[in-house]
């Protein structure tokens, strides 16, 4: 979140909810149901230095994301890397100054030239090798890469760029690039949901902001999220705030005439109090000050939102130009610590059977036994949570389905 000294107006939405018929949608209640806390807290730890990351250039610590130290390219290359083991098309965007924008896409299958953005910006404060950042904005970063585990594994009419910015800090420089760029090209993009510090709740209210300006459809995505939470029983109270502050990347593209929200904890000054984090910008913006309820409400509503604009498609309308296969694909991390991703394929209607066995072949996690439609498909493994917190070592995985069977490798690391 970059530093503004001005004041802002609040106007809560009263909105009824007998007046406007918000239909429930069983495909986007999935969706807000695969969003983990657990996921979110341990991207958490990787982002803010707690657990090592392994790039292709070795292992370190992101004890910093400030834009002028080296952890920071570190960062970018990992988040790249676990966009990319989603299956999705990822590009680093550079840009004068050195920074460089993490951008994902996943095409949609109906309407491919409109977009849907999703993103927060990656890099921290203060200029210091210690810069965790975990609020500020290690949790809105933490969201995006939630939303592109979960929504990745579907077909999406629209299509959803997930992007990560770098250099907010130093005055929204990579947000303001790419979307200089995009009015260039004239690029469709139909709404965009920028996630800026989302994870600091003091005293429990659940109160969160979403900043919006009368420029093109804003308001539009305002009422939608507001309806988001209300259908889905998600639980925050939202405040919609306007004219909304301009100090996050949202604001490079109301610049350029797009719709665009900010999704933000307790931000504005309203009847005397706020509940801000005021640890942001500091090297105490650690992880031990994220409301984990907070956190996972906040990113529910902000992927519930993107899943209801980004339209879910059923199995049975699954393209299938491009044929899916029975294949099981390595985790990711791997090796990791405490937690890991396990992703594979269905090519036909099947029984799947994941387990997870040790080096003597003993069975000590059954991860899926159920019968699922054909699609890709993502589970989340915590080695910590099974048997009492299972031992470090080399271990298997394994998955049956018909007459398919896959086994890989994985190394936890404690």
């Amino acid at each position: 979140m970059k530093k503004e000294g001005a004041l802002f107006f609040v106007l809560i939405f009263i909105i009824s909810v007998h007046s406007i018929l918000a239909q429930f949608d069983p495909k986007v209640a999935s969706v807000i149901n695969q969003v983990s806390s657990d996921q979110l807290m341990d991207n958490l730890n990787y982002l803010t230095g707690v657990k090592p990351v392994t790039v292709p250039s070795g292992t370190f610590s992101i004890t910093s994301r400030h834009s002028n130290r080296y952890t920071n390219q570190i960062a970018e290359q990992y988040l790249k890397q676990r966009l990319e083991s989603y299956g999705l098309i990822t590009t680093i965007q550079y840009f004068d100054g050195g920074g460089g924008n993490v951008i994902a896409t996943q095409t949609g299958n109906k309407y491919s030239q409109k977009q849907i953005i999703i993103c927060a910006h990656y890099d921290s404060m203060p200029d210091s090798d210690i810069a965790p950042g975990a609020d500020d904005n290690g949790s809105g970063t933490s969201a995006v890469l939630e939303a592109a585990r979960i929504l990745s594994t579907m077909k999406t009419d629209y299509t959803i760029i997930y992007a990560l910015w770098d250099k907010e800090e130093q005055g929204l420089l990579g947000s303001s690039y790419y979307a200089y760029l995009a009015r260039a090209r004239n690029d469709d993009i139909v709404a965009v949901i920028n996630l800026d510090m989302i994870g600091y709740d003091s005293n429990n209210d659940n109160v969160a902001e979403i900043h919006y300006r009368n420029i093109s459809t804003s308001s539009t995505i305002v009422n939608n999220m507001y309806l988001v939470n209300s259908t889905y029983q998600i639980g925050l109270n939202i405040e919609g705030v306007f004219p909304g502050t301009q100090a996050s990347d949202h604001a490079s593209f109301w610049s350029n005439n797009y719709p665009a929200i900010l999704l933000i904890e307790d931000y504005t000054l309203s009847n005397g109090f706020r509940d801000f984090n005021v640890k942001y910008h500091t090297t105490d913006d650690k992880i031990d000050l994220i409301n984990r309820s907070y956190f996972e409400k906040c990113a529910k509503v902000a992927i519930g939102t993107l899943a209801t604009y980004a339209g879910i498609q059923t199995p049975a309308s699954v393209d299938l130009t491009q044929p899916l296969s029975f294949s099981l694909s390595q985790n990711y991390p791997n090796p990791f610590n405490s937690a890991t991703t396990i992703s594979y394929q269905l090519e036909k209607e099947s029984h799947v059977k994941l387990v997870v066995y040790d080096l003597i072949g003993k069975e000590v996690a059954v991860l899926v036994d159920r019968v699922q439609q054909p699609n890709s498909y993502s589970i989340y493994f915590d080695a910590a949570k099974y048997n009492g917190g299972l031992s470090a070592g080399l271990y298997f995985y394994t998955m049956y389905s018909d007459n398919f069977a896959s086994s890989r490798k994985m190394l936890y690391l404690k």
